[in-house]
């Protein structure tokens, strides 16, 4: 018998193993891909390392850019963009990057206005401190709808919120987005430099992750994915699709909220858990990769009602660019050039799309969705449930972590607390 079960080889799996490592106890991960990562994956597009998942980090992720140092990685500060576009009522309008910051600085003053009352200690979001109940309760449209906004502003404010969402305004929790910016000093810059595409790592996520998972020294059995988790007695059996049964003490399970109730756990969860569970995320967004030519300096663009709120230059070879773009439904994008070019050429007429690169999280089995965004009332009426331990089991995804839920960060700080919480069990 295992003494602990790790469900997922993502960032919190792989840290969640590390834990009970360290505790001297024997960790078996168990992960549904052909892969380890999750929603990270370091690939190769035409012999340059990219990100198909999480790809931008930055020192106010303390996991995570602990890991990044202790790994020895490189981080790498992307280009400055030189000009700007929005598309605001289906009209495109060319800006110098001063303009473009000075239109999203007004309004994205409006919307996170009191942010150091509201959110004073961003990574407790419960504590009593905080001031949340009703952001909590609004829709990031409702809470848009209540700013005085010039139509630019409402505008671009539209397109960065939906890019930062990867969902819909009408479906995200208003307080996502304050959030982030709590997150980051209450500061619009840092916001865009930890979010906005600044800085990657050389190596890839893939280069401090592989450290990670090092240290675990456990085995890891691949193309396993799950189909039930029961407990009895003092150990848990979790069951694989093709029928095989695996014993543990206990077990952390770190797959997406989103994919949760596609698995069995018997006895059931309590009411609040299953209830968050059903609720899921609003992260069900797109990105998306296009190499172009035709740019003469590298971008920045923000895009009212379109796939994608939200274009930078990743890479400027001179006389070809790749763009990286961040969109509100997953369902929006196609694989398909033609259509690529006509979005594309929406913001910018003079681009010329030559690749595009594009992985479909929403419809991937194993996120169905990209980065959690809670929607009205998670935190109110979830989050504390969903980290409670349930008998033999505990939950430690990115999506439920205190502080950057859904990113690389919330995943490392899940990971550790679930992984020493089940290697304290007997």
């Amino acid at each position: 018998m295992h003494d602990v079960i790790v469900i997922g080889a993502g960032f919190a799996g792989c840290a969640a193993a590390r834990e009970v490592r360290r505790a001297g106890k024997t960790p078996l991960i168990i992960e549904a891909r052909d892969r380890i990562g999750g929603r990270t994956w370091t690939a190769d597009w035409d012999g340059r390392i990219y990100e198909r998942g999480g790809n931008f980090f930055h020192w106010f992720q303390p996991h995570a850019w602990t890991e990044i140092m202790a790994a020895g990685c490189t981080p790498m500060v992307l280009p400055t963009p030189v000009r700007a576009s929005r598309l605001v009522g289906g009209e495109v309008h060319a800006a110098d990057v001063d303009e473009h910051d000075a239109i999203i600085e007004s309004a994205w003053a409006k919307y996170n206005a009191d942010s150091w009352r509201i959110l004073p200690l961003p990574h407790d979001p419960l504590s009593p401190l905080n001031d949340i109940t009703r952001l909590d309760g609004m829709t990031i449209a409702e809470r848009i709808a209540e700013l005085d906004l010039t139509p630019d502003e409402h505008g671009v404010l539209m397109g960065e919120c939906e890019g930062l969402a990867s969902g819909y305004a009408d479906d995200a929790g208003a307080l996502s987005v304050l959030r982030w910016h709590a997150l980051c000093g209450h500061n619009l810059l840092s916001t865009q430099q930890a979010s906005g595409g600044d800085i990657a790592i050389a190596e890839g996520t893939i280069g401090f992750l592989q450290p990670i998972l090092d240290e675990a020294a456990c085995d890891v059995a691949l193309e396993t994915p799950i189909a039930a988790i029961e407990q009895d007695g003092d150990r848990v059996v979790v069951t694989t699709r093709s029928g095989e049964a695996i014993v543990g003490r206990t077990a952390v399970v770190t797959i997406p909220l989103n994919v949760l109730g596609d698995i069995a756990f018997e006895p059931g969860f309590s009411e609040a858990k299953q209830a968050g569970i059903a609720q899921g995320h609003a992260g069900i967004g797109s990105k998306a990769m296009f190499k172009v030519r035709g740019l003469d300096e590298t971008v920045v663009a923000l895009a009212e009602d379109h796939p994608f709120g939200w274009f930078t230059t990743l890479f400027d070879d001179g006389d070809e660019q790749t763009l990286v773009a961040f969109g509100r439904d997953g369902a929006d994008v196609r694989d398909d050039l033609e259509w690529a070019q006509r979005e594309l050429g929406r913001v910018f007429p003079e681009a010329t799309v030559v690749e595009l690169s594009y992985h479909d999280w929403k419809a991937d089995e194993f996120a169905q969705g990209t980065w959690a965004i809670h929607r009205p009332g998670w935190y109110a009426n979830h989050h504390a449930a969903m980290q409670e331990p349930e008998g033999r089991v505990i939950l430690a995804s990115a999506d439920i972590a205190d502080g950057w839920a859904g990113f690389v960060d919330g995943a490392l700080e899940s990971g550790k607390r679930g992984g020493r919480w089940a290697a304290a069990q007997d």
